[in-house]
Parts: structure tokens; C-alpha cells; sequence
């Protein structure tokens, strides 16, 4: 009996803070009218047809397979096979209406081969053997024969019938139960070689962009860095998504404990150990996520999907204005007229190396060098503008310093305040970074006021090129960093000054309130349609009340409102004079500042796994195996210890999504899914659950060791508790799946 509970992989559910799973997004970018008719949503629907029949033949075989393995070794020791099902061909009444049990079935020989209408799993009927409780002692009668020559007294006047499953040795019947195991092994081995021989496309774990404040920037780990080792996890060819998933499991096992990383940079390798932070989990998973605050790389190769972002594309009543001409394909290799410089990991120029030379210049209209079409040509690209609420808000403390950096040399610490740059009073925390990108390649000179009121200056040269990171993308950004000081501090939610214009202003907010909560409306047409466009359905979550929080800052939300619409309002709760009031705001576009990040939507960087003979294959699949097994292994282990939420375990419905969205990365990416599944499937098999493969390895273990059979009534009994389980165990899995798949499709 095939069980198909599987653990559900964590990248999807909780991969971002408001998108639970990429694999859902590209499930809801086709939920449209098919009546519209247009050609390329026909094509789409075409595409999506073709995806699910390739997901329905890829789990069938996984299940036929393991069923072959039961259905041969159970022919070769001459166990007669009455059924061979995928899927259960279980009676389905519904009221005074019955549905068919099998949608296919037809009889060859002594067996009957069919698909049953239930599609979570498989079986191959033995004679002589059934899972159902109630119909064990029917079957037991059926295999016994009695010898009418032998005496009352003989102990072998009842016989079992000799091709019966219970009559074969008891090392025949352990072939034979875990012959379907075996075969799921076997294939899993050669799904993920002929994967790796046709090649397939990874994120390499190179870093694009480290976080400001996290764990990876106070250890001096920089974009272009490859990480190829995370504690025992050594490989040359690691993914972003394995390194990803190893730091969490590490975090599930012990989050103080420290995480040892081998860095490749610039062809030399670097040790590095330290304790990476749980400060970005979401406290309504339950789960503590481990991180170290890193993000994957891009090159500066425009995406094949959509050249600018739907958060520009539809988020300013101007639009066009802010919309570079780029075509899909196009490759950015310089900016004012200077090349950007090509990394030993791509081709082409990476977006980190864009982005250094882009973001001190703002607030500046670049004029872009593209490639296209084999030629090299100038592109405008405008400055966008950042959003707000109209409101400024007060400096809090520095939370972080870097060693040896100009913030060190000059005494400051964690908890200093930021007071006053180059002289002048501080007015806004959002806007500070923003800043000192106008004075690069200059100097500058920050003064920070101790608890004491002691004041600290800080002069240091600010770079000719860098990153201003925003943090965007996790719950409780840590901060901004001052660029070139090693300095990284954060905004507080104390109004420091009003934009007299804004509807914050008419609306009461002064200088000195304290913002408590805020609540976006998304429910007006114009901004549903907005939101549906961008976030897909994901973006009701953000429509609730939110109080700021550890969680939610003000960074947070600053960030948050940067892919809003301007215009859509937002309900603002803040303490004046000791009261709670609440008050109108909304989402609008400044004239004098503008966001670092422009919305041009870049290719990821991939290598391909490949290899070069059948033989390298086999050996890479094998490696595949091993390594999904072990995580297998050590999912199950948090699992039992409580070190892991049983509501990120997945069923059926969790399934079908992940494999659909691996098909249609290609037929590569779904191999390498099904082979994750193979070896899923094998080791929840194995487990010595009564009425699983591993339940009854038990009882012929015991049998083995004892000399004779473990009592039938016993047997009987310890199954009806393994089916029971195993019921409630899969409707727990399916509430699992209701729950997740509602978030993913319903928001």
C-alpha cells in the first residue's frame, strides 16, 4: 500500500512574506475567464493543460512503480497477484448517489490491472493478504485447505494454499515488501540522471546582496561571494535553495549554535562561522527561520517575463513616465557611457555590479548601454519616485556597527542616536540614506548622542559607487545603513515633521504622535484591480490591521507601501496628547525623492547541472537520492522532536502544486520533483507504521526472531490502529493542504 503523505518542502510556503509559493503564483496568473478567448490566454491554458497531464503521468508512475516492484518479486517467488490498482478502487456513496470506484479496469490472466477513482495511492492485491482489518480473517480462510488424509491431531492437516502470500519463507515475504521501496529508489536514481543528462538549471548559491545589520554583513561576506559549504553540506555546484534550506534545518536543530560556511572569492577559499538571526521568522507560522541575511544574484539580463515591474507598470497615475524603454532580452553592460564589469560567474554583467553604479545616482536620469540584436544602444532611464505617506519620521538607534569601519574607529555603539549630518538637524530616517548617496565620493560628518548625552562625531568618505539596501522582502528589516560609514541604524515611529500638502497633514497628524498600527483599504476598484495585478490574491493578508511591532516597523512598512498604488488610502492609528486617534492617510509619490530600487525586473543567475556520460549521470542521481532521503530523514526527525510545525507538512493537494509548477519549469525540474517524491515516499513507506510496507517488515522481523508468526489477532489489531492512524494522519495533511492552499489561492 502506497501512502502518499509527503513532507511539504518550506522555500514554498514560506519563501516571502506575502507570496507562500512562487508555484501558487503561476497557478493564479492563469485563473482568468477562458471566455476572453484571446490567443496567448488559449496558449496559456494550453500550456497549463499540457503541465497538469505531465504532473498526472509523472505521480501515476511514481506510483506504478512502486507497485511494479510488489507486483514482480511477489510473481518471481509465484505469489498469485489478484489486483494490481493505481489509485483506490474504493465504493464512493454520496446520498442515494454512487460513484464509480474505477475509472479504468480490465482482467489479464489471474489479474485484475485497473486505476481506481481515488487518486492517493496504490496497491497490488496479494492472495492471502489485505490491509483492510475487517476482511483479515475472511482471507486467512480463504488460503487455508485442509488434508482430509492427515489425522484430526496432525498439526499440518490445515495447509496454506502454496501460492499464497503468508505460505512463501519469511525472507521470500521481506523481498517482496520492500521490493516496492527498491524500485522507488531505483528510479528516483534514474529520473535524476536523466535529469542531470539533459541538463538542468539551478540558482548557484552566489550571493547578490547582503542584508545590512543581519548576521552575513557584521561577518564581512559581500555580493560575488560563492558559498559552496554549509556545515556538512559540501558542494561545488550548491544551489541557493539547498544552502537556503540547509541554514534553516540548522536553525530547527539549534539556532544559537554557530553556522559553518566555506566561501569561494575570487578564487580563494574563506572560512567563515557565525549565528545567524531569527529576528525575520513570521510568529504566526511558529516556525523559528533561521538566516543569515543574503539574497540570490541576477544578471543585468532583462527578464523574459516582463521588462519593468507591475508595481511601476500600474502604480503611478503617470506611469509612462518612469518606464525605461527596455525590451526583454536586452542586456544592460554599461551606465553614462562607463561598462560595468564582468564577473567570473556570468557571461554578462551582474545586477549587483548595475546597482552599485545606479544607486548613488538616484535621483538621476542614467542613460543605460544595452545590448540588443547584436548591437550596443542608449537607453533613458528615468529615476523613480519613492512613496510615503507624507510623513517624516525621527531617527532610533543604531542597531548595528561593523568592525573595522569608520563607525568603529570612531567609538560609536549599539543604542547611539543619529542627531544631526554635516551639521544640519536630522528631519527623517526614510530619507537619510537617501541623502548621503547625493554626497558620494565626498565626505561627510554624522554626530550620534549617547544615553549620557554625550556627543560622538563620525566623519568618513562616503563611496563613489554602493548598494542602498532596503531591507524589503522580510519581516523586521534590521535597518539602514549610512553608506561607507558601517553604520546601520533604525527609523523610529515618532512623527519628526509633517508634508503639509498630504492628506496625513489635513488629517490631524503632527509633529511629536506616535504611529501605533495601520490598515491599507484595497477594497475601492481601482485599487483591487491594482492589488490582484501585482500580488495576485496574496495581498489580503496586508490589508489587515497591523500594529507595529518587532516584526512590523516602520521600515517595514515603508518598504511595504514602495509596490502599493499611489492614491490608496490607509487608516493610521497614533497617540496624541496620551490618546489613540485614528486618522486618514494615503499612499502618494514624493517630488524630491526617489527610490533606489527603479523596477526593472532582471534574469536570475543559473548554471546547469550536466552530465557528460550516462555513467556521471547515474552517479549524480544516486548523490540526488541520498541527499533528498537524508532530508526526508531529518524533517521526520524535527517533526518527532516538536522542533517543527506539523502544519507545514503537506498532502495530496500540496503535491499536485509543487509538481505542477515544477513542470512547467521544464521536464528537468519535474524528474528532479519526482525523484524528491521517489525518495519522500520510500522512507515514509519504510516506517513501521502497521499496514505500510514498514509495518509489516516489522511483524516479519519479528517472525524471523521468534520462529514463528506474531499472534493474528494481535496483527489484527495492531493494523486497525495503523489504518486509524494513518486516516487521521491523512485528514490532518488534507486540513494542512485546505489551509495552505486557501492562503495561497484565497490570500
Amino acid at each position: 500500500m502506497l501512502d502518499t503523505l509527503a513532507t511539504h518542502d518550506l522555500s514554498s510556503p514560506i519563501s516571502t512574506i506575502v507570496d507562500f509559493s512562487s508555484s501558487a503564483m503561476s497557478w493564479l496568473e492563469l485563473m482568468t475567464p477562458i471566455l476572453a478567448a484571446e490567443p496567448n490566454l488559449i496558449q496559456q491554458w494550453v500550456t497549463h493543460f499540457y503541465n497538469i497531464m505531465l504532473v498526472a503521468a509523472g505521480l501515476g508512475f511514481v506510483i506504478f512503480v512502486h507497485e511494479l516492484g510488489h507486483f514482480l518479486a511477489a510473481k518471481a517467488f509465484g505469489v498469485k497477484c489478484e489486483k494490481f490498482y493505481v489509485g483506490f478502487d474504493v465504493p464512493i456513496k454520496i446520498g442515494p448517489i454512487r460513484l464509480p470506484s474505477k475509472l479504468v479496469h480490465f482482467k489479464w490472466g489471474e489479474t485484475e490491472y485497473g486505476i481506481g477513482a481515488i487518486p492517493l495511492g496504490g496497491y497490488v492485491k496479494m492472495l492471502g493478504q489485505d490491509d483492510d482489518p475487517r476482511r483479515a480473517e475472511e482471507e486467512l480462510q480463504r488460503i487455508r485447505k485442509e488434508n482430509p488424509n492427515a489425522a484430526a491431531d496432525d498439526p499440518e492437516r490445515v495447509q496454506l494454499d502454496p501460492r499464497s502470500f503468508p505460505a512463501k519463507s519469511v525472507g521470500a515475504r521481506m523481498v517482496i515488501i520492500s521490493a516496492g521501496v527498491v524500485m522507488n529508489l531505483i528510479f528516483g536514481v534514474l529520473m535524476a540522471a536523466w535529469a542531470f543528462h539533459s541538463g538542468l538549471k539551478y540558482d548557484p548559491a552566489v550571493i547578490g546582496e547582503v542584508i545590512p545589520g543581519d548576521p552575513a554583513w557584521k561577518n564581512g561576506l559581500a555580493a560575488g561571494d560563492k558559498v559552496n559549504q554549509v556545515d556538512q553540506v559540501k558542494e561545488q555546484e550548491l544551489s541557493f535553495r539547498d544552502m537556503f534550506m540547509s541554514v534553516l534545518f540548522h536553525g530547527l536543530r539549534d539556532p544559537k549554535k554557530e553556522v559553518e560556511l566555506g566561501i569561494e572569492r575570487q578564487g580563494a577559499e574563506i572560512a567563515k562561522k557565525f549565528v545567524g538571526t531569527t529576528a525575520h521568522s513570521d510568529p504566526k507560522k511558529g516556525i523559528q527561520h533561521l538566516t543569515l541575511g543574503l539574497r540570490s544574484a541576477a544578471m543585468t539580463r532583462i527578464s523574459s517575463d516582463s521588462p519593468v515591474g507591475k508595481q511601476i507598470q500600474f502604480g503611478f497615475s503617470d506611469s509612462e513616465k518612469w518606464i525605461p524603454k527596455l525590451q526583454k532580452s536586452d542586456v544592460v553592460v554599461g551606465v553614462n557611457g562607463e561598462m560595468l564589469p564582468i564577473s567570473e560567474h556570468s557571461t554578462v554583467p551582474m545586477e549587483y555590479a548595475l546597482n552599485e553604479k545606479m544607486h548613488p545616482r538616484l535621483n538621476e536620469t542614467l542613460t543605460l548601454q544595452v545590448e540588443r540584436d547584436g548591437k550596443t544602444i542608449d537607453v533613458e532611464w528615468p529615476p523613480v519616485p519613492m512613496k510615503s505617506f507624507g510623513l517624516r519620521f525621527k531617527p532610533g538607534p543604531v542597531v548595528a556597527v561593523l568592525a573595522d569601519s569608520a563607525a568603529a574607529a570612531a567609538g560609536i555603539l549599539e543604542g547611539d542616536e543619529l542627531v544631526e549630518l554635516d551639521g544640519r538637524p536630522i528631519e527623517d530616517a526614510l530619507t537619510l540614506p537617501l541623502i548621503v548617496t547625493k554626497l558620494h565620493g565626498t565626505s561627510a560628518s554624522l554626530t550620534v548622542m549617547r544615553g549620557d548625552k554625550t556627543q560622538i562625531k563620525l566623519d568618513w568618505k562616503v563611496p563613489e559607487n554602493f548598494v542602498v539596501s532596503s531591507g524589503e522582502g522580510s519581516l523586521a528589516p534590521t535597518g539602514y545603513e549610512l553608506p561607507g560609514s558601517g553604520l546601520v541604524y533604525l527609523p523610529s515611529n515618532v512623527v519628526n515633521a509633517v508634508e503639509a500638502s498630504s492628506l496625513a497633514a489635513k488629517s490631524g497628524i503632527v509633529v511629536g504622535d506616535v504611529i501605533k498600527q495601520f490598515r491599507f483599504d484595497g477594497s475601492g476598484k481601482v485599487d483591487a484591480e491594482y492589488l490582484t495585478k501585482v500580488y495576485v490574491s496574496g495581498y489580503k493578508a496586508l490589508l489587515e490591521e497591523t500594529p507595529l511591532d518587532k516584526s512590523h516597523n516602520i521600515q517595514y512598512f515603508h518598504n511595504l507601501i514602495q509596490s502599493f498604488r499611489t492614491g490608496m488610502p490607509v487608516e493610521i492609528s497614533y497617540e496624541h496628547d496620551g490618546k489613540v486617534v485614528k486618522t486618514q492617510a494615503d499612499v502618494h509619490a514624493e517630488t524630491d525623492w526617489f527610490s533606489p530600487e527603479r523596477g526593472v525586473s532582471f534574469t536570475p543567475l543559473q548554471f546547469e547541472h550536466k552530465a557528460t556520460t550516462m555513467a556521471s549521470a547515474i552517479m549524480m542521481g544516486v548523490g540526488e537520492i541520498r541527499r533528498r532521503m537524508g532530508n526526508v530523514l531529518e524533517f521526520l526527525e524535527l517533526l518527532v522532536k516538536g522542533k517543527m510545525p506539523f502544519k507545514v507538512v503537506g498532502g495530496p493537494g500540496m503535491i499536485a502544486v509543487e509538481a505542477t509548477d515544477a513542470a512547467s519549469k521544464g521536464i528537468s525540474p519535474l524528474l528532479m520533483f519526482l525523484t524528491m517524491l521517489s525518495a519522500n515516499l520510500a522512507i515514509i513507506n519504510f516506517l513501521p507504521i502497521p499496514a505500510l510496507d514498514g509495518g509489516h517488515m516489522m511483524f516479519l522481523t519479528a517472525e524471523a526472531i521468534r520462529g514463528k508468526p506474531v499472534d493474528e489477532a494481535l496483527q489484527m489489531k495492531l493494523t486497525m490502529v495503523g489504518v486509524l492512524g494513518l486516516l487521521c494522519l491523512m485528514g490532518a495533511v488534507i486540513i494542512n493542504d485546505t489551509v495552505n492552499l486557501t492562503r495561497m489561492f484565497g490570500g
